[in-house]
């Protein structure tokens, strides 16, 4: 009976062993099981987000900032921003630093479909829409307010679909401030008087240089990648750029005088070849254009956190600056006006005087 009683006790702890067992083995098998399934589920989700019915793109952007200026740093922001939400259907190959030529070389290359995108200042557009010339014409905006409404605005949309039409290049925003121009010399210079027979290095716009002519200075067309050089080798006295730049291409170590001329509130214009854009699904192409607005806030927050930033800096490094009265030189460029406003055809002055 105690033999019975022993071997009935055995068999019970044996299937209750047993059951325990298989119960653990279902349960990890299961969390196992759910682990996989939701692995292949989030690895097909990404695998559809990248290839619903869109092909991957690779896409070439260039500009001329330097490697830690507002606009590269916000360059690289957009291209995170692109391939994250296009699911990586997009690749964006960033060329900085004028490595792929300066702002004219830009331009042409992407009406010629050589450069996908790039971010020239808005006036070199002018080569081929004279309307652009409204973006840098010297003391043409009051503020960057002034500037942005017309640069949003309807007007510069009206601008942007013409350079569209003629140039098949399309014009993704126009919100990027390339900030208020100065000027900066290595000769003593601190007012009006003193830019008589200067010798100044300026970008191919003819705004500035018939401004810069009236203001008593000698323009010289040099490359912005062959102006530090020519500065130090004294091919030309002086410069004219926003600050970023001035600090960001050490301008300040050859010039040490700075006049806050404050002659140009300018933009950037985000450039793409239209035969490339139109490879992209509609999804893509909505990714691409609010992706380069936002990128335009950003670099338009760095610019303004920086701007006092870099005058600190440069006042550190031995620069002088000279903040002049600057009615004199609204007054010494006004004669330019009434050639400026033929080139730019009727009723265009008026309209951008509207969105003061």
């Amino acid at each position: 009976m105690k033999n019975n009683e022993k071997f009935f006790r055995i068999t019970a702890v044996i299937c209750m062993t047993a059951l325990t067992c298989g119960l653990l083995t279902g349960c990890f098998g299961n969390s196992k099981s759910d682990a996989d399934t939701a692995k292949k589920e989030d690895t097909a989700q990404a695998s559809d987000k990248a290839s619903s019915g869109e092909n991957t793109v690779e896409l070439s952007i260039a500009h001329i900032g330097a490697l830690e200026s507002p606009s590269n740093l916000a360059v690289e922001h957009f291209i995170e921003l692109v391939e994250e939400r296009s699911g990586g259907s997009i690749k964006i190959t960033n060329y900085p630093a004028s490595q792929l030529g300066a702002d004219r070389d830009i331009l042409e290359g992407i009406v010629g479909g050589t450069i996908d995108m790039g971010i020239p200042a808005a006036g070199i557009s002018a080569l081929y829409l004279p309307e652009y010339y409204i973006f840098d014409a010297m003391y043409m905006f009051e503020s960057e307010e002034h500037l942005k409404k017309v640069a949003e605005g309807e007007l510069g949309q009206e601008i942007a679909d013409k350079f569209l039409d003629k140039t098949g290049v399309r014009v993704l925003t126009q919100n990027w401030e390339r900030g208020t121009r100065q000027s900066i010399f290595s000769k003593d210079v601190e007012d009006l008087p003193d830019f008589a027979g200067v010798k100044i290095r300026l970008p191919e716009i003819d705004s500035y240089l018939k401004g810069y002519e009236l203001l008593g200075a000698k323009p010289t067309i040099i490359a912005f990648n062959e102006t530090y050089s020519s500065l130090q080798q004294g091919v030309v006295d002086g410069m004219e750029c926003p600050l970023d730049w001035i600090y960001d291409n050490k301008f300040y170590e050859v010039c040490k005088n700075l006049v806050m001329t404050n002659h140009v509130y300018s933009v950037m214009t985000v450039l793409i070849n239209d035969n490339k854009f139109n490879t992209l699904s509609d999804e893509q192409k909505k990714i691409l254009e609010e992706a380069s607005v936002e990128a335009g806030n950003y670099q338009n927050d760095l610019l303004h956190e920086k701007e006092e930033e870099y005058l600190k800096m440069m006042k550190e490094e031995g620069v002088k600056v000279y903040e002049p009265d600057l009615k004199p030189f609204r007054d010494a460029v006004e004669p330019m006006l009434p050639d400026m406003v033929n080139e730019w055809g009727d009723g265009l002055y008026d309209k951008v005087m509207s969105y003061k």
